[in-house]
């Protein structure tokens, strides 16, 4: 991919996330305050939603390696615009669940896209194009979350309406820039590979175990991770912590994401990162949690945030950078698309693994098993990087 398109590629970004992120934090209040619906079957729906965002990431990322990467873009951005307009008008029961499981296959395609056309970019080595393309993803869902409250108190159709003009935008670059981006997986062997053919058609048995290993941490850490979006907001009422306040802490959160990328991508200019990004991002993660075992004010709460969001900035945009590290060329499209996927899958079981949990035994040791799952998840990426570092090909 030509080094001036990767700009227009963050756009992409950008405007897909801000359209994401003004749909999931209205869900579950829209269905439950006006459409009338239990919070059990709220929860469903969201479990939908992700079920459709994991088939869309899967297909997308593996039609992407097949070639016609224009057809595919256009094919998505059309699937989500044309949802989200029915959504302006049409947002009863049961409508809206069924339209919001297209919005959810049709934003994992795209999303998956995205990433796969990132693991072409020249320009930069793969640990700073996912880097930048993480920083400006956040950018959109700080400027999307920040919308949505006042614009869903005018309607939701409004907010649908600002959903459209953003995947219209979106359109109309891919129509614009991307017309004659065609990006095949044609095997670019390097200097230590040219005796190694098999090696560009599928991963080494030890660069798949590594990518495995990322892929169901993955899973774990955003089962985890969810427990901050689902149900904290409750424990903190408990406080006397007002749901405004709660939300400050996602303000924080997006300031501090932007702030920690820029470090990140700074200290990259001068050592390699990937490594530390993956092992001790999970392992602040749950650094987090054990920080919530014992807070009970708002300042230790926003401290747990900070630690979270240290932990997000360098797991969540290092694993597609790993797997796009450890993926062949005919296999690049297809593994981001997997990264996608179970993101969306961890997203999807956390809401309710969480519930289970706090129902049956409470918050603390709650926030205790996340602790102990995302050290785990940290120290197993050590373990296995640090045994089969030797045995790893790199096509990045």
């Amino acid at each position: 991919m030509k080094d001036g398109l990767f700009k227009w590629l963050c756009g992409l970004a950008f405007l897909n996330n801000v359209g994401y992120s003004c749909v999931w934090p209205v869900t579950t209040v829209y269905m439950h305050d006006q459409l009338h619906q239990s919070l059990v079957l709220s929860g469903l729906v969201l479990l939908c939603y992700s079920s459709a965002n994991v088939i869309g990431s899967i297909m997308a990322g593996s039609c992407f390696d097949h070639g016609h990467t224009f057809g595919l873009n256009v094919c998505g951005q059309l699937i989500t615009l044309l949802v989200v307009t029915i959504l302006i008008f049409a947002h009863g029961w049961p409508i809206y669940s069924i339209l919001l499981c297209g919005f959810g296959f049709g934003n994992g395609w795209i999303l998956t896209l995205i990433n796969s056309m990132g693991t072409h970019v020249k320009k930069y080595p793969g640990t700073k194009v996912f880097n930048l393309l993480y920083l400006v993803e956040n950018v959109g869902l700080v400027v999307g979350t920040g919308m949505t409250g006042f614009i869903y108190e005018q309607g939701i159709g409004w907010l649908f309406a600002l959903i459209a003009i953003m995947y219209l935008f979106s359109l109309i670059i891919v129509l614009a820039k991307f017309g004659r981006v065609e990006l095949r997986a044609e095997p670019i062997l390097q200097s230590s590979q040219l005796q190694m053919p098999a090696a560009t058609k599928k991963p080494s048995k030890s660069n798949w175990s590594v990518i495995m290993v990322l892929m169901l941490g993955l899973v774990i850490v955003w089962i985890m991770y969810e427990q901050w979006m689902s149900n904290l907001a409750v424990y903190l009422a408990r406080f006397g912590i007002s749901t405004g306040r709660y939300g400050m802490l996602w303000t924080i959160n997006g300031i501090l994401i932007i702030a920690f990328q820029l470090l990140i991508e700074w200290i990259s200019r001068y050592r390699a990162t990937l490594n530390f990004q993956v092992t001790f991002g999970a392992m602040a993660m749950a650094g987090s949690f054990v920080i919530l075992l014992a807070a009970d004010r708002y300042g230790q709460f926003a401290l747990a945030m900070v630690v979270l969001t240290l932990g997000e900035s360098l797991l969540i945009p290092g694993v597609p950078a790993y797997v796009n590290r450890l993926s062949p060329a005919a296999r690049k499209g297809r593994n981001q698309g997997f990264v996608n996927a179970f993101s969306s899958l961890g997203k999807a079981l956390g809401p309710l693994f969480g519930g289970l949990v706090i129902e049956k035994i409470g918050y603390s040791p709650l926030f205790l098993i996340c602790a102990v799952a995302d050290l785990t998840v940290g120290l197993t990426i050590w373990g296995v990087l640090h045994l089969l570092q030797h045995g790893l090909q790199n096509y990045d």
